[in-house]
């Protein structure tokens, strides 16, 4: 049985020390490097694109602190999506730059900070426009870069389906040219199982693909493709004692089904129907047992989310307990539908589960 235990409220809390938050805090990402954990979050207007964006850094000994404020970064514009890299001594911050604009998603190219643990470089150009980054891992041995392009065109008048791609690199600079993994995809996971498969799962919209798809396969090249009804938001898919576990958003309403249209509706109605019932209905933050042979998702339990919520990450400890820190609508608020708590202020808590 695996029990959440709640540690606190981090953001606005201990972890924002010297830093005046903007009403929303939302995307972040946890890791811990040279015996530091390292935490990054956007903080903003409300959970849509602004040009008062921006991305705060803080670290600390240990999840109690003391915390230190270490770089914010600001570009005029959205920023999104910040993925911690270790790699030996140098951490590095992979981020998205987006547009002004809160009516349209402008990818606008991926950018890094990088820190040898006292002084900091960047932010610079990482990949060109276009490309939104959702995960960096190590997978065979190299790294690899998990992202989606197209995200601009899905809800335009003639939608199109994105396409996740992955890019590999020897050192975290030089990448090669994109294989296109999964049509029809955005955010999307792979990591290695103990037995050597690749296991994935995918974030779908539409026009074409619309839920979610789990990934397995030998390597990231030949993976077998399942389709879900449940699409997984903001998927964080990680290995806790050798067994695969997802966190993403649940919606509570049509037990969790996303594709609610007939499958003979036109893809530019298709979607609009779909991400407006999504975007009117209640959600969780929610843990999933992944089972890579069947394969499928069985829900394990949700923290203690509403509203706008669903941004998980992830850290083991030494006694095989996990640290997660993820983002909700304050409980005070009432269970309100995803699009009113994307309106509201919403805040960062830790957590730490047991099994």
């Amino acid at each position: 049985m695996i029990r959440v235990e709640t540690l606190g409220p981090w953001v606005p809390g201990p972890a924002a020390a010297g830093v005046e938050c903007l009403p929303a805090n939302n995307n972040l990402d946890l890791v811990r490097c040279a015996d530091r954990l390292w935490f990054a979050w956007r903080t903003a207007p409300t959970h849509f694109a602004s040009a008062e964006a921006r991305l705060e850094i803080s670290s600390a000994p240990g999840w109690a602190g003391p915390w230190r404020h270490e770089l914010t970064v600001t570009m005029g514009a959205d920023l999104r999506e910040p993925r911690w890299v270790v790699d030996g001594d140098a951490l590095h911050l992979w981020f998205m730059r987006l547009g002004t604009n809160p009516r349209r998603f402008q990818p606008s190219g991926v950018h890094r900070v990088t820190t040898n643990g006292s002084t900091w470089t960047g932010p610079e150009p990482a990949l060109p426009p276009g490309i939104v980054p959702w995960r960096v891992r190590r997978l065979r041995g190299r790294w690899a870069m998990l992202g989606y392009r197209g995200g601009e065109e899905m809800y335009s008048a003639r939608p199109v389906d994105p396409v996740v791609e992955l890019r590999w690199s020897d050192d975290l600079v030089t990448w090669s040219d994109p294989f296109d993994l999964l049509p029809g995809g955005t955010e999307c996971e792979l990591l290695e199982l103990p037995d050597g498969r690749v296991l994935g799962v995918s974030r779908n919209e539409g026009p074409t693909r619309r839920g979610g798809d789990l990934l397995v396969g030998p390597d990231p090249e030949h993976l077998e493709v399942t389709p879900i009804e449940r699409k997984p938001d903001s998927p964080h898919l990680f290995l806790w004692d050798g067994e695969p576990f997802l966190f993403a958003r649940r919606q509570l309403a049509f037990g969790g089904r996303y594709d609610l249209v007939p499958r003979w509706t036109p893809g530019p109605l298709a979607i609009r129907v779909d991400q407006g019932v999504w975007s009117l209905t209640r959600k969780r933050s929610s843990l999933y047992r992944v089972d890579p042979d069947r394969p499928a998702l069985e829900w394990v339990l949700d923290l203690p989310s509403r509203g706008d919520t669903a941004f998980a990450a992830v850290v083991p400890e030494a006694d095989g307990t996990l640290l997660v820190a993820d983002y909700s609508s304050p409980a005070s608020g009432g269970d309100v539908p995803w699009v009113r708590g994307q309106l509201r202020p919403t805040g960062i808590t830790l957590y730490r589960l047991h099994r």
